[in-house]
């Protein structure tokens, strides 16, 4: 009995370890199964919150400070990066959404969704796609510090929508989110040690992708009974979360285009790529419905293009 338990611990361990190396797999398996399980979407949908903070706090956890450190020595470049993430692509988007008509509902979600920092997973997609990890790893980091005081700074002068709470609560939120975070994560590194840490990096690993499924199932809840209803609605809110995924990115590694071809394609993919889960994670379930469909739907995006783009990344770089 010992010996078939143990058996059975080394596949799933085997098993999850396999996942963890094809994070996108998850993310889409996760969303497949909110989409044809609905109960199971309500279900975790309170455990949305818990799994963002779980998913930074990992991604904090294993960050090389001394690393992040000596990036930091360039204070110039970063501060203009997190402008650039964190003030000018909403007040772009604002521009384009007015520009354009948007309706309401998808142009407040797409202002937001500029508003927020790179994705946790940047660094290591990164260097999938070998563009420049420690930029990659700045970025994220500088950003993700930031964005309590320029989401509350710069998005209640640009949307029109009610999102059912206030600024300052909003800060509140996201401040002891991504501060409790940060302070766990070195406290935790404090104690364990890099030693530790590196031994430890298969269960992080399996971690992560526990995560990421519960984060995938969650932020479809809801989102069943709208495809029933509405669905050219709904498709209406997945082409425009391409669009503006790749508009992004094509703006930012524009305006980096100085920095040179690697730097500006990292920088184009941060752009791009948002972390709109911190967002979600915050707002209250009530809030407005097409803010948080499209943070649902926004996800798709960033896991299909990089896969999409893989060999278009490597033919680009192979000439810089």
């Amino acid at each position: 009995m010992t010996r078939a338990y143990g058996m059975m611990r080394e596949v799933l361990i085997s098993a999850l370890q396999a996942l963890s190396r094809h994070a996108a797999m998850v993310l889409a398996v996760g969303v497949f199964a909110g989409l044809v399980l609905p109960d199971l979407a309500g279900w975790m949908r309170p455990l949305l919150p818990s799994a963002v903070a779980g998913l930074l706090f990992l991604a904090l956890l294993r960050i090389d400070w001394q690393e992040l450190s000596r990036h930091l020595s360039r204070p110039l470049i970063v501060a203009l990066l997190c402008a650039w993430f964190l003030i000018a692509t909403p007040v772009l988007m604002w521009a384009a959404v007015e520009l354009f008509a948007v309706e309401k509902g998808l142009a407040t979600a797409l202002i937001l969704a500029a508003a927020c920092p790179p994705i946790v997973s940047g660094p290591a997609m990164a260097l999938l796609l070998r563009l420049d990890a420690p930029l990659m790893l700045v970025s994220v980091a500088g950003a993700s510090l930031l964005v309590p005081v320029t989401v509350v700074a710069v998005s209640p002068h640009l949307i029109g929508v009610d999102l059912r709470i206030d600024a300052f609560e909003l800060f509140l939120r996201l401040a002891f989110l991504i501060g409790g975070c940060v302070l766990t994560a070195v406290i935790a590194r404090r104690l364990l040690g890099q030693a530790r840490l590196l031994r430890c990096k298969n269960a992080f690993d399996i971690t992560s992708v526990m995560l990421l499924l519960v984060f995938a199932v969650a932020i479809m809840d809801g989102v069943t009974v709208l495809v029933a209803q509405a669905p050219w609605h709904v498709l209406g809110f997945i082409l425009a979360a391409f669009v503006a995924n790749m508009l992004l990115q094509l703006l930012g590694t524009g305006v980096t285009a100085a920095m040179g071809r690697r730097s500006a394609l990292t920088v184009g993919f941060a752009s791009g790529n948002r972390n709109m889960g911190l967002l979600l994670a915050v707002l209250p379930a009530d809030s407005a419905p097409d803010v948080l469909l499209f943070f649902a739907l926004g996800q798709l995006p960033i896991y299909i293009l990089p896969v999409v783009l893989g060999p278009a990344y490597r033919r680009w770089l192979s000439g810089a």
